[in-house]
């Protein structure tokens, strides 16, 4: 009978105070129900596939085994901030109001639960308790996930009204905690050993696409299919939306980018970025002019782009993010460009860009032996517009008709020193009676860059006389037209008579 009235008059006493007591009636309900709660919680932890199965787990588990209203697990994010990963219950608005507030920082090794039996009653700051209780929340508890002696995260007991934490709860609480970190961990350790796997299988996939290429550069002479490949590539190893690549051209002015190739960009941005130069506002050119890579991960919000005719055909084509990476000779000398780009914000990985540079040494391999070929077919074509001019003095000229190197053929025919001819002094040579026709003729056809031909007196110095000449000239083209430089002849036809 007196046990019956001391449980009568503690529960009295906790009415009175207006918390939750249980009874030794109640004691054995509980005990079985936190044996069967942690029972289910290692069933279904040992099946648990991701992490959301681990969390439901453990929220079935504390909510049965501590017989509260709602509950929640939050974990450190990259930045020390603690950060809800799974709740029942609770509305978007106070998980928003109270994210970030810890009685624990990231490394603390002393972390111990922690109740608020009543928390009208409590010391929480006003705001923050008016805050819990609008939640309709009265009780709670912190119960900290400690793994390998660090501490990773909490998970939350909420009660719909004042609850005292017994001596059993926390022991309930802190084996629930430990699996629950365990397992926390470990699917983290599962997910880390998953990406390691796909990268290395990424990285596998890029070396053996790296090699092939290699093995079609040696002996490939289809150079346009090679640059569509070294795209393909660029654009599977960087995981890019979109692709290009430019040959640099150190002649037109300051230097300019030529577009070779490209993947995905609409036909008006090809269009716009088809020649880029050093002072464009645009990653390539930016790379250009510092002659090293250039990543713009957010390209709406980089100085230099934002505002500018280049921003509005980042908008067009959708790009959002973008990486230059200038392709340098084997002697250190810029011959292109290879791009990435993306239609969301983006920063490559340092494994992405160490594969990337391997490329970039490929496509820059490249561009180098096709410049050099173009100049070996230029001098062959050269010496075949020489041979068929049959020429008795041979010269060359720039792009703008002037002498810009020695012509030892020009100074035995005219007796005429480097410092006498160079430039546009070789027209001193010619007679002075034919002098103004022939520089008349020869300046509209190095404006219209059409072939040139005349017949003038030029001095021969062997003969202290004049000798009259067929002056022909050839252009030789860059690749966007403009004139490279002039190859020319002057042919003797015979003597003149003065008198």
């Amino acid at each position: 009978m007196s046990a019956t009235l001391s449980v009568v008059e503690a529960a009295s006493n906790a009415a009175q105070r207006g918390l939750r007591l249980i009874t030794p009636l109640s004691e054995v309900a509980a005990a079985n129900r936190q044996r069967d709660a942690l029972y289910q919680l290692s069933e279904q932890l040992h099946r648990a596939t991701s992490p959301q199965e681990t969390y439901d787990a453990a929220m079935d588990a504390i909510e049965s085994a501590l017989a509260c209203d709602r509950s929640a697990i939050l974990l450190f994010d990259a930045s020390g901030v603690m950060q809800f990963v799974a709740s029942r219950g609770l509305s978007p608005d106070y998980r928003s109001a109270v994210t970030g507030h810890s009685p624990w920082q990231v490394g603390d090794t002393d972390a111990t639960p922690i109740d608020v039996p009543d928390v009208a009653n409590s010391d929480l700051g006003e705001s923050l308790k008016q805050t819990v209780l609008g939640e309709g929340i009265h009780a709670t508890a912190f119960i900290p996930l400690v793994s390998d002696g660090a501490l990773i995260g909490k998970f939350m007991a909420y009660f719909r009204e004042p609850y005292v934490f017994t001596r059993d709860d926390l022991s309930v609480s802190l084996v629930i905690a430990r699996q629950l970190a365990f397992a926390i961990q470990r699917t983290r350790l599962d997910q880390q050993l998953r990406e390691r796997e796909a990268q290395l299988a990424q990285e596998l996939a890029a070396a053996r696409q790296l090699q092939e290429l290699s093995i079609d550069m040696a002996g490939a002479s289809d150079v346009p299919a090679l640059y569509e490949k070294l795209l393909d590539a660029a654009q599977s190893i960087m995981h890019s939306d979109f692709a290009s690549m430019q040959q640099f051209y150190p002649h037109l002015g300051h230097g300019e980018l030529k577009l070779l190739g490209h993947r995905g960009f609409p036909a008006e941005a090809a269009s716009f970025w088809a020649w880029v130069r050093a002072d464009a506002s645009s990653t390539c050119g930016v790379a250009m002019s510092q002659r090293e890579r250039v990543i713009a991960a957010d390209v709406f919000n980089t100085p230099y782009i934002v505002g500018t005719a280049d921003e509005l055909q980042f908008r067009q084509a959708g790009i959002r993010a973008c990486q230059s990476t200038p392709l340098l000779s084997r002697s250190g000398d810029l011959v292109g460009m290879i791009s990435t780009h993306w239609k969301e914000c983006h920063e490559p990985s340092e494994r992405e860009l160490r594969m990337f540079d391997i490329l970039a040494r490929l496509a820059a391999d490249l561009i180098e032996r096709t410049r050099h070929e173009e100049e070996a077919r230029r001098r062959e074509e050269r010496l075949r517009i020489l041979t068929q001019l049959l020429t008795d003095v041979p010269w060359q000229a720039r792009g703008d008709g002037a002498f810009g190197d020695l012509q030892l053929a020009w100074e035995n025919f005219t007796g005429q020193s480097w410092d006498q001819y160079a430039g546009h002094g070789w027209f001193d040579a010619i007679h002075p009676d034919d002098r103004a026709r022939v520089q008349g003729t020869w300046a509209a056809a190095c404006f219209d860059s059409s072939g040139y031909e005349c017949s003038a007196r030029l001095w021969h110095a062997p003969s202290a006389d004049y000798r009259r000449c067929l002056i022909r000239a050839t252009p030789i083209r860059n690749e966007d037209g403009t004139v490279r430089e002039w190859v020319g002849s002057c042919t003797d036809v015979g003597p003149v008579n003065l008198a």
